[in-house]
């Protein structure tokens, strides 16, 4: 399946349209050389696209770009638009026996969170709160050294292995392939 332009006619001779095309082409061709399959749509204003790779190990890739406005609400500035943007990459972790950790940026819940001894502060990182790493120290040492410009870039939103899946989030507008492939051998 391809990635396709759900776009109205007025939409295609949009700059932003341009941008989200030329987005979506990219990770179709990225996708493509490693034989793997996608699918998704984009237009203007957004995009939602997956992916699916299986060489050494199956990786789901997921990129949204969301982009909302607000009329009339009291609570988002209707002169303001609010944007989306954030890429998933997750696989299958086997053998983590039932451990699990999160790494994550700190955020205003997050300091609550320290107060009531449910996340700590994150030893490389103090933009990053942590839960459960305890156990898993080789392979979050091995994650940080792999990721570590997108700590400090702050791009990097969340580590997360739960039920014997790895989730790596991150908010960002690029497709970051070259840290992608650092992971495909962990």
């Amino acid at each position: 399946m391809k990635i396709k332009s759900n776009a109205g006619s007025s939409e295609l001779t949009s700059p932003f349209y341009k941008i989200n095309e030329e987005f979506c082409r990219q990770f179709e061709n990225y996708i493509a050389i490693k034989n793997g399959k996608v699918k998704g749509n984009y237009n203007a204003w957004s995009y939602y696209i997956q992916g699916e790779i299986m060489a050494p190990k199956p990786w789901h890739l997921k990129y949204k770009k969301a982009t909302y406005t607000s009329t009339g609400n009291l609570i988002l500035s209707s002169k303001k638009q609010n944007l989306l943007t954030l890429a998933e990459w997750s696989t299958s972790w086997i053998g983590a026996q039932n451990s699990e950790f999160e790494i994550r940026r700190k955020d205003s819940l997050g300091l609550m969170e320290i107060l009531f001894n449910k996340l700590k502060r994150y030893q490389f990182s103090k933009n990053y709160l942590t839960k459960g790493v305890e156990n898993n120290t080789s392979l979050i040492q091995n994650l940080h050294q792999k990721l570590e410009s997108r700590f400090a870039s702050k791009e990097l939103y969340a580590i997360i292995l739960k039920n014997d899946d790895l989730i790596i989030s991150l908010r960002t507008e690029k497709h970051h392939f070259n840290f992608f492939e650092k992971l495909l051998n962990l």
